[in-house]
């Protein structure tokens, strides 16, 4: 017999949740935390559209062992519409890592999965204990099937030399959301995984687009005609990227950078233990693929930016042309892997050759 129960999280277990994120940091060289304070489920409404949250509780001591969401949500596959799963949010308390908690979690979630059917998952390179279980074999676990790597940049500055471009760049305004989902309508089925966005829920306040306001996008016209589209995502009331320790003996740079980051630009460091401030850039579409008008619309938003001393975040898969975007700014990267998840058969073969996109917004 089991000695855990595993079961549904529900509202009420968002304390319990909470604590067991603050307790798992993710390894690597520099600490890092991945929370969702104030409240687990709210911020688990924006990863997921139908989040589907999982706990492994002790039976003896009642202690919360082990966490895992694999909701769904709307993305193109092969330009078509599906409700698909992303595994994430997997975390397991210190002093059960090394035991079997994860392998019963996963043994209980293998009864939700359709027959067939896959799950994203992604994890950090630095992450060396994940990965090493990545096609272990063990017993209960899925097969996780490498499918691209994820570069995640960090905007720090505008060019010095404004970017030259033929474009009108400003922020959306309600009158043009037809004009919005017209784009994203064409160019996201063009694109693996792109979300199915409906921005009307914007204007309703729905909890998928939570903090998302219409004049939070910026958008690139050409005329009359609408190139390109990123939104910009203050993600702070129910997401924090916590820094919780840096590499030994290293602390003091954090003086030095900050520092340099006064007179010259860029994000600056808390202490450890700290949250770090940023904008997540989301919905980055352009009219086929066009790094240069991608680039335009990201320059105002780097400088403002600069000025509050914080980082601008957008993620591309790394055969992406769009990163080429990226260059005219000074950035620093962070690497992922891409995993497709599944108790069965290696689903990658069905997918088409598509470039790949990643909403960092929601990982």
């Amino acid at each position: 017999m089991s000695s855990y129960e595993i079961r549904e999280a529900l509202e009420a277990d968002d304390g319990a949740i909470l604590n067991l994120i603050r307790q798992s940091p993710q390894p690597g060289r520099v600490v890092l935390n991945f929370e969702r304070e104030p409240s687990f489920h709210a911020g688990a409404r924006v990863t997921c559209e139908q989040p589907d949250i999982w706990v492994a509780i002790d039976k003896k001591s009642g202690e919360y062992a082990a966490l895992a969401n694999i909701g769904r949500r709307a993305l193109y596959v092969n330009g078509e519409r599906h409700n698909i799963r992303y595994a994430h949010d997997l975390r397991v308390a210190d002093r059960y890592r090394g035991t079997l908690v994860m392998v019963r979690m996963f043994r209980g979630l293998k009864t939700l999965v359709a027959p067939n059917e896959w799950m994203q998952t992604v994890i950090l390179a630095e992450n060396e204990k994940s990965l090493s279980t990545v096609g272990s074999g063990r017993a209960g676990l899925p097969n996780y099937f490498p499918c691209g790597d994820i570069v995640t940049h960090l905007v720090f500055a505008a060019p010095l030399v404004p970017i030259k471009h033929d474009l009108t760049i400003r922020r959306a305004n309600a009158a043009d959301l037809p004009s919005m989902q017209a784009l994203l309508d064409d160019q996201g089925p063009k694109r693996q995984f792109f979300p199915c966005y409906d921005l009307k829920k914007v204007l309703e306040g729905n909890s998928y687009y939570k903090d998302i306001k219409i004049e939070n996008y910026w958008l690139a016209w050409r005329g009359e005609v609408l190139e390109g589209v990123v939104g910009v995502w203050d993600q702070k009331s129910f997401k924090q990227t916590r820094l919780v320790q840096y590499p030994r003996g290293l602390s003091w740079l954090r003086h030095v950078y900050n520092a340099w980051t006064f007179l010259f630009g860029g994000m600056r460091l808390p202490a450890a233990g700290g949250v770090i401030s940023y904008r997540t850039l989301h919905t980055v579409v352009t009219r086929g693929d066009q790094p240069n008008v991608l680039a335009a619309l990201v320059e105002p938003i780097a400088h403002r930016a600069r000025q509050a001393r914080i980082a601008v975040v957008c993620a591309f898969f790394s055969n992406d042309p769009m990163r080429e975007a990226m260059k005219k700014f000074r950035t620093q990267t962070l690497s992922s892997k891409h995993f497709l998840m599944s108790f069965d058969a290696d689903p990658r073969a069905d997918l088409d050759d598509r470039i790949p996109y990643v909403e960092v917004a929601r990982l």
